[in-house]
């Protein structure tokens, strides 16, 4: 084994697997001198040739460019070339693409300009891509919404080079005709533009089949442009997806510019297509819910406004009442009040070994049915419980305290310029810290360990207002702090960062083991319930009568819902088994 190899490879910390090339896998890693993340490209020896690799880093190296993913080093270990390259947390255009809906037609054509950007660079330099797709297009989150930046320069050639070796390797796809007779020029690559761009639009590719029913569609079929988008639009695509190569547009700058047009354009703006729209589909499904209302519920009038609930087990669940904790049994009908508080309680969390309350400034266990106080404070403050129950966090502006309940050992951290936003407890050994930057719209998610160890920091493009811990493995969900209309589901290890944009401002959340369950105001007297599944996809959304004030998984298809409005205070439990949604229990 090369020692000097192994001792450049020893400098990254591999934090896992993001995905999977042509020729290896591609990880997610942290330079251990400066925390830095980045992509490690795997390459093997034998699938990957010296001549292919010295290709690749020349066009990398030669093409400095925002909307171009960036090579910084080469690395040897074992059998394999790592390429070091900017890691892009967003995931590929392709992962955006198959969340439906998640897309508006602005942030559409805000990415394919981000696309041709980075191809006036690389054009301009006489280097052709060769290989444009979703696939190949990384993502970079940011406060105004995704960065796209061209990767994976692996078939590339120069333009001098075109026709030289008659070699057709590509997507079918995105290939342009002439692509498959081995010719190459800068208007191959925006052809696939156009495919990415009709995709994008419309839902879907223009052709589609196995290889050879590809290349025959590309060769001989017509590309129909629906007439439903406007007409400027449809003039771009068309253009871009000339059969012959000097009846497209003779370089990615034309194309581009001729794309912020048609955004101002008279035709564009008369039309409102491509939204994401939720409204349309919730009155159905409303209309169902309260029509049948004994199908779907467990309906329970409340002397009380509750303001938290927990599930605690397969039948039954815990809720707040004011100053009042209660307990009810759903399958036994049957319900007891269990202490009653001198302050108002603000949350209720169960866990595997005991219940606990908090209020604005303590912090109580249950024991043997009795309010042990944990923590007090002067001042509100922020506070988590771990899964097992066994220790808990609490922040109070700079400062994190973590208790070990067995033991009575507390530890703490002091951070010197950032408040904390929120905490989360995603495992039963780590908890994760937001701090906000006040003078950017940036913030820190800090890991740390029950023992009060920093263990990595991630740089987050967004401000965090608060979050959730899920049910899949080091994941936690944010809602943005500057626009409530924004989730995120933030991957811890491997870093990823999934933005889910809805048409209503968050209110509650909950995580579930199907997915998570989002409250939002409908209007001024209902409220929405917006079901997502476990990548963030809208599902289902139920309109309710008045306002939730506390949702909360009782069992894996039951979701508990209380309500206040004028006719008084309700607890429900929904059977998700009994409604049309698209899950599977």
């Amino acid at each position: 084994m090369n020692v000097k190899a192994t001792s450049q490879f020893s400098k990254y910390r591999i934090l896992g697997l993001v995905g999977r090339g042509q020729f290896g896998k591609v990880l997610c890693a942290r330079m251990r001198d400066t925390g830095k993340l980045v992509a490690l490209k795997e390459l093997e020896n034998k699938r990957f040739p010296t001549s292919k690799l010295l290709r690749e880093l020349r066009f990398l190296l030669t093409l400095q460019h925002e909307n171009i993913v960036s090579c910084t080093a080469l690395v040897h270990h074992q059998n394999y070339r790592y390429l070091v390259m900017d890691y892009c947390e967003g995931g590929t255009l392709r992962d955006l693409m198959n969340y439906p809906k998640a897309l508006s037609i602005q942030q559409c054509f805000e990415l394919v300009n981000d696309i041709l950007l980075g191809l006036e660079h690389a054009h301009a330099a006489n280097i052709i891509h060769c290989d444009i797709k979703p696939e190949n297009v990384l993502l970079k989150i940011t406060a105004k919404g995704w960065q796209a930046k061209i990767s994976d320069f692996g078939i590339a050639r120069l333009s001098q080079e075109i026709g030289s070796d008659g070699s057709n390797t590509g997507s079918p796809g995105y290939m342009a005709p002439e692509r498959f007779y081995g010719q190459f020029s800068a208007g191959s690559d925006l052809y696939a533009v156009g495919i990415i761009l009709y995709e994008l639009v419309v839902g879907k590719r223009p052709f589609s089949g196995m290889p050879t029913e590809l290349m025959n569609a590309h060769l001989n079929q017509r590309v129909i442009v629906p007439d439903n988008l406007p007409r400027s639009l449809q003039n771009v695509i068309a253009r871009s997806l000339e059969k012959l190569p000097k009846r497209r547009y003779t370089s990615a700058q034309e194309m581009r510019l001729d794309l912020l047009a048609t955004i101002n354009s008279e035709d564009f703006n008369a039309l409102n297509f491509g939204q994401t729209k939720v409204a349309a589909d919730v009155d159905t499904c409303a209309t169902t819910l309260f029509a049948q209302k004994a199908a779907y519920f467990d309906q329970k009038d409340m002397p009380e406004r509750i303001v938290s609930l927990v599930g605690a087990g397969k039948s039954r669940f815990y809720s707040t009442s004011n100053l009042h904790l209660h307990w009810h049994s759903l399958s036994l009908d049957q319900e007891e009040q269990i202490a009653k508080s001198e302050q108002q309680i603000e949350e209720i969390i169960f866990t595997k070994k005991s219940l606990f309350a908090l209020t604005k400034r303590s912090l109580y266990q249950f024991v043997q049915g009795k309010p042990k106080s944990l923590y007090q404070s002067a001042q509100p403050f922020k506070s988590i419980i771990s899964p097992n129950g066994d220790w808990f966090a609490v922040s109070t502006g700079k400062q994190l305290e973590i208790r070990n309940i067995v033991y009575g050992r507390a530890m703490r951290l002091e951070f010197a310029t950032r408040d904390l936003s929120c905490i989360i407890a995603f495992d039963q050994h780590h908890l994760v810290a937001i701090a906000n930057k006040p003078e950017t719209s940036e913030s820190r998610a800090i890991v740390i360990s029950r023992r009060c160890n920093i263990m990595y920091r991630l740089a987050l493009p967004i401000p965090i207002e608060t979050g959730i811990a899920t049910f899949t493995s080091d994941r936690v969900m944010l809602l943005e702090a500057d626009n409530r209309r924004n989730l995120y589901l933030l991957d811890l290890k491997p870093y990823r960062l999934v933005r889910i944009p809805l048409e209503y401002e968050v209110l509650l959340m909950t995580a579930t083991p199907w997915g998570y369950a989002i409250t939002a105001t409908y209007n001024a007297y209902q409220t929405i319930l917006m079901l997502l599944d476990l990548r963030g996809n809208n599902i289902s959304n139920l309109i309710i009568d008045g306002e939730i004030t506390a949702i909360a998984p009782v069992d894996i298809n039951l979701l508990a819902i209380a309500t206040s409005d004028i006719s008084g205070y309700k607890l429900y439990v929904i059977n998700l088994k009994k409604l049309d949604v698209d899950l599977v229990f």
